[in-house]
C-alpha cells in the first residue's frame, strides 16, 4: 500500500503550484487539478467493481495526480520557456535561509494537526477518535472551500505591497471583510444545523460527533482570518519570524492543553485544545500587526 501511495506524493512533488502561484496563472491549478480528480473518478468506475479491488483505488489516485504533474511540467516548459538547472551552494545556502521560517511553521502546524488524533488516541479507543475524526472532516471540507482564493490572492497582496504597503493594506482590508463575511456564515450555519449535518452526512452512530462539530463549527472563521493576517500579511511585509514563533507557540499550546484535557474530556477536550489554539494564532497576529502600525481594519498603515 505505501509503494502505492508514493505515487500521490510523487504526483503532488512535480505538480509546479507555487510557479503558476507566482506568475498569478492559477487557471492552469484550476484545470490541472480538475483533471486528475477527473481521471480518477473515470477510472474508479471503470476498474473497481468488487471489494477485492481496493488495491486499485491509490493506484488510480496516483496515476491521476502524476499525469496532472507531468502536464503541468511541459507547461511550465513550453509556455513559459522555463528549463531546470543545478544551482550554486550559495543560491542553496540563500534560499534554505529565507524559507526556514516558513519551514519551521509548517513543521509546526503539521505537528499539532497530526498530534490531535494521536493523543486522543493515546488516552480513548478508536471509537472516540472516530467521533472527532469524522468532525474534524466535515470542517476541513469547508476550509477547503476557502483554500483557493487564498492561493489565488497571494501573489497578487505581495505584488501589491511591494508596490505599495497603503494599497496592499487597503487591498487586505478589503479581503477580510469578504473572507470574514463568508466564513462566519458557514460556521454560523455549521453551529446551527450540526445536528441535521451529521445525521445526514455521517449517520445515526456518529451522535457524539454533533458537540464536536459545533465546537470546531467558527474554525472556517477563525482560520479565515488568521490566514488573512498571517501569510497575506505578515509574509507579505516580511515578519516571517513573528510568523513562525506564533506558530511554534500555538503548537506547543496546543499539545499541552491537549494532554490535559483529553484524559479528563476525551473528544470534546480535543476539540476545546484546537480551538483555543486556533484563537490564539488569530489574536497574537492580528495584535502584533497592530503593534508594528499595520490597521488592518481601517486598511491603514502607519
Amino acid at each position: 500500500m505505501y509503494y502505492l501511495t508514493f505515487g500521490m506524493v510523487l504526483g503532488q512533488v512535480l505538480f509546479p503550484v507555487w510557479f503558476f502561484q507566482g506568475m498569478e496563472r492559477m487557471k492552469y491549478i484550476t484545470f490541472l487539478n480538475v483533471l486528475a480528480k477527473l481521471i480518477f473518478t473515470v477510472a474508479i468506475f471503470i476498474f473497481v467493481k468488487k471489494t477485492s479491488d481496493y488495491l486499485y483505488v491509490p493506484l488510480l489516485s496516483s496515476l491521476g495526480f502524476i499525469v496532472a504533474g507531468i502536464l503541468a511540467l511541459w507547461i511550465v516548459f513550453k509556455d513559459f520557456g522555463v528549463f531546470f538547472r543545478i544551482p550554486s551552494f550559495e543560491d542553496l545556502k540563500y534560499h534554505l535561509k529565507e524559507g526556514w521560517y516558513i519551514f519551521i511553521s509548517t513543521v509546526a502546524i503539521s505537528l499539532y494537526t497530526v498530534s490531535n488524533t494521536f493523543i486522543l488516541g493515546l488516552f480513548t479507543n478508536n471509537v472516540i477518535v472516530g467521533y472527532y475524526s469524522a468532525a474534524e472532516k466535515l470542517i476541513k471540507a469547508v476550509q477547503g472551500i476557502l483554500g483557493p482564493i487564498s492561493q489565488s490572492v497571494y501573489p497578487y497582496v505581495s505584488k501589491l505591497i511591494n508596490e505599495s504597503k497603503e494599497t496592499g493594506i487597503s487591498f487586505i482590508k478589503k479581503l477580510t471583510f469578504i473572507i470574514g463575511s463568508s466564513s462566519f456564515v458557514l460556521s454560523l450555519i455549521i453551529f446551527l444545523f450540526a445536528d441535521f449535518i451529521v445525521k445526514i452526512i455521517l449517520g445515526n452512530q456518529y451522535l457524539e460527533s454533533i458537540i464536536v462539530l459545533r465546537i470546531l463549527a467558527f474554525l472556517p472563521f477563525i482560520i479565515g482570518l488568521s490566514n488573512i493576517f498571517g501569510i497575506q500579511t505578515m509574509l507579505a511585509l516580511n515578519y516571517k519570524k513573528a510568523f513562525s514563533n506564533i506558530l511554534v507557540l500555538a503548537s506547543t499550546i496546543n499539545i499541552i492543553l491537549a494532554f490535559i484535557l483529553v484524559p479528563l474530556y476525551k473528544h470534546i477536550g480535543i476539540s476545546f485544545s484546537v480551538l483555543i489554539s486556533e484563537i490564539f494564532v488569530t489574536v497574537a497576529m492580528f495584535l502584533f500587526l497592530e503593534s508594528k502600525g499595520v490597521k488592518i481594519l481601517r486598511g491603514q498603515i502607519v
